[in-house]
């Protein structure tokens, strides 16, 4: 083949990718409309960054190699890096640092097991991530997300291992799932293996006077609801997107709304605001704030097409109108789950503020 020819069929290779990774970088600025379209976006804002740098590399392919195809492939990579900029800049406009992905460590630096627990009839475990010390270390409870229906204890693992690797023991707790379990089993079922892990302290070398509870999402408003609690054990409170008013969630639900956040409130409730009113009184979080909470850190996405972003503001307005000492990291252009990517540009930003809050309050 001549050298012309091979030219003019790399060149159609440089604008199929190019055509290709369009179909991603569209969805940055797209609102996510189904479940398929909000892991797109997830997955395109997070990154981002290296799509950036792959459309770059597309771009300089397209000047080099020149062809007919030259002038659409150019035209595309540029719209592409366009669109892969803009979490970037909007980001780095509100004052964000970008950082590099969190170091997951090695696993020398931690040790990893399960703990069996029975929760009714269910036999499950907990994932355990705790520090190679011989001395005894602060704790994190952490509760993961995926809207009371899914998920496991191995979720978050780059969070948890890398939090373990900082010097704090945590456990990844579990709980049983809607719809065949609703509210409040697992909220239930969340206090039962705090109170497990904390009755076998000496055990796991923990101080229990040094406890922070974490939550995702779904888990978010059960670590919210825990550490909101009268007499509650925790000094700390972390909740990644956690869901705040269910009634509001229920009643107002996104627009778009990719998941029916409506269906996923009435099937974790077993019913409607309307019909249990006390109910989602005592499960949303926004309804039991009280004075005297423990120090809170609220990281919410503010294009959150799950959890409104505006009720993190009411719920951060709630717990300094009470004298709370809380921050909130309002993470730009982000959507839900965002930290399902963990080496995406907003999770490294997210851990490190994680990892700075806890060891200032533990």
């Amino acid at each position: 083949m001549s050298p012309e020819g091979s030219s003019s069929k790399a060149s159609v290779y440089v604008l199929f990718f190019e055509a290709l990774v369009a179909l991603l970088s569209v969805a940055i600025i797209v609102p996510p409309a189904d479940r398929v379209m909000l892991i797109a976006t997830v997955a395109a804002v997070e990154l981002s960054p290296y799509l950036l740098l792959l459309n770059a590399v597309g771009l300089l392919a397209a000047v080099r190699l020149g062809g007919r195809f030259r002038l659409p492939t150019a035209a595309i990579a540029t719209i592409n890096i366009l669109f892969c900029a803009i979490p970037i800049v909007a980001t780095t406009r509100a004052g964000i640092p970008l950082r590099l992905p969190v170091n997951p460590k090695t696993a020398s630096d931690i040790v990893e097991f399960s703990v069996p627990v029975d929760l009714g009839d269910d036999r499950t475990s907990i994932r355990a991530y705790l520090p190679r010390t011989g001395q005894k270390n602060p704790v994190v409870f952490a509760i993961y997300g995926g809207a009371w229906q899914w998920g496991t204890p191995d979720n978050d693992a780059t969070l948890n291992r890398f939090l373990a690797a900082s010097g704090f023991a945590v456990f990844a707790l579990d709980y049983r799932h809607a719809p065949a379990y609703e509210f409040p089993t697992p909220l239930g079922d969340v206090r039962t293996e705090i109170a497990l892990i904390t009755s076998q302290a000496k055990k796991y070398r923990v101080d229990t006077g040094r406890m922070a509870i974490l939550g995702h999402s779904s888990g978010g408003q059960m670590a919210e609801l825990i550490a909101f609690a009268p007499r509650t054990p925790f000094r700390a409170l972390v909740s990644f997107s956690g869901a705040v008013d269910l009634t509001m969630g229920y009643e107002v639900p996104p627009s778009p709304d990719p998941i029916d956040v409506p269906g996923i409130i009435r099937t974790y409730m077993g019913g409607t605001p309307a019909q249990m009113p006390d109910r989602y009184h005592a499960a949303s979080p926004i309804d039991n704030v009280r004075c005297g909470s423990p120090p809170t850190l609220l990281i919410y996405g503010n294009r959150d097409h799950v959890v409104d972003f505006r009720s993190a503001l009411r719920l951060r307005d709630a717990l300094r109108s009470c004298g709370t000492d809380v921050t909130l990291l309002e993470l730009p252009w982000t959507e839900h789950g965002f930290e399902d990517v963990p080496f995406g540009l907003h999770a490294s930003i997210a851990f490190a503020e994680v990892d700075a809050f806890l060891h200032r309050t533990l």
